[in-house]
């Protein structure tokens, strides 16, 4: 949400923005000049969402109030919704998660304007909520924090002089049993050319189910667990890593293969819908079901280096505008909810 308020600031300068943080966080966020911040008092953000954003937007006279997956109550307001993946596969989320979640796309009802990332979870939620329909894909973009850290290599590769990476949270939605296993099969994938894993377990849903053979793996150096790491040490496995495997089951968005090509790494993918639509031609995509499938990519990827030469805020400001269109062209749906 940062990037796109900064997004938004920078491409319609005259609107006025007034951000709302939680009240513990208020001292330690950093806006533009022309930015206001404000707090809430109300925890989770949920409750934040729902009762005190509108009474906010109200008070300051704002034209529209926006949220993040939870929609306020009352008033002109637009929810980004990152997915409704709980709602499709609950075996993926703990009991928490989805009795958390769960509200999410009753209170979207009262949004005047439904948006998400990609068009492929667009559809997702226009087909499980028909009455939200049509919900605005605006995109996402690299983190510019991301973009803009000096590189730095992590600790734990000091000796190693060539991987391939895989990114994200280990849970069992990111598949990252059947790509440890295709790895572990493939010549590429050696005690000198490691797969390397970024990613930790929180906020994760149900855990990552890994083969028996991940131990062996990690026992004779072939894989290598870096757990969370810094934007400056990301950026410096993204720009030395051979290739990313990306092998999700679904996803709303999925930044780390946009991430890897922003920094010109080749990347192996999932075949499904999402990552055909955010990572385009230019990937090798897999059966995500088959680590033998999986294996033959590895083995047959061609290793190149052809960062993106656009830069990160151009892809947020682009969303903030779709937002914004999205907004100027609202209609009677969502009137009827004031």
């Amino acid at each position: 949400m940062r990037e796109f308020v900064l997004g938004w600031h920078r491409a319609f300068p005259g609107d006025e923005l007034v951000v709302a943080v939680r009240r513990k966080h208020l001292t330690s966020i950093e806006m533009p000049t022309g930015i206001k911040l404000t707090h809430t008092r109300l925890a989770p953000q949920a409750l934040a969402n729902s009762l005190e954003i509108p009474v906010l937007a109200k008070r300051l006279g704002a034209d529209v109030a926006i949220a993040h997956n939870y929609t306020p109550l009352f008033g002109k307001s637009l929810v980004f919704i990152h997915d409704l993946l709980f709602e499709e596969h609950p075996e993926w989320f703990s009991w928490k998660e989805r009795l958390y979640f769960s509200p999410m796309a009753l209170m979207a009802h009262r949004a005047h304007v439904v948006a998400t990332s990609s068009r492929t979870e667009s559809l997702r939620i226009e087909r499980l909520h028909s009455r939200l329909a049509p919900v605005a894909a605006v995109g996402l973009g690299v983190s510019t924090q991301l973009a803009r850290s000096p590189a730095q290599r992590p600790s734990q590769l000091d000796t190693v002089d060539a991987f391939a990476v895989s990114v994200g949270r280990l849970n069992r939605r990111k598949n990252l049993g059947v790509a440890l296993e295709g790895a572990l099969r493939s010549q590429r994938i050696t005690s000198d050319r490691p797969l390397v894993i970024v990613g930790s377990s929180g906020y994760s849903g149900v855990g990552a189910e890994l083969p028996p053979s991940v131990r062996n793996g990690i026992n004779d150096g072939r894989l290598i667990f870096l757990g969370h790491i810094s934007d400056a040490e990301l950026r410096w496995t993204y720009e030395n890593a051979d290739f990313l495997l990306f092998l999700s089951r679904d996803e709303g968005f999925g930044l780390p293969p946009v991430e890897s090509q922003y920094f010109g790494t080749p990347v192996i993918a999932s075949d499904i819908a999402v990552m055909r639509e955010v990572v385009g031609e230019s990937g090798v995509f897999v059966d995500p079901d088959s680590p033998d499938a999986v294996a033959r990519a590895i083995d047959k990827v061609r290793l190149f280096s052809l960062p993106n030469d656009e830069h990160p805020e151009n892809a947020w400001e682009r969303a903030a505008g779709l937002m914004r269109a999205a907004v100027l062209r609202t209609s009677g749906r969502g009137q009827q909810n004031d």
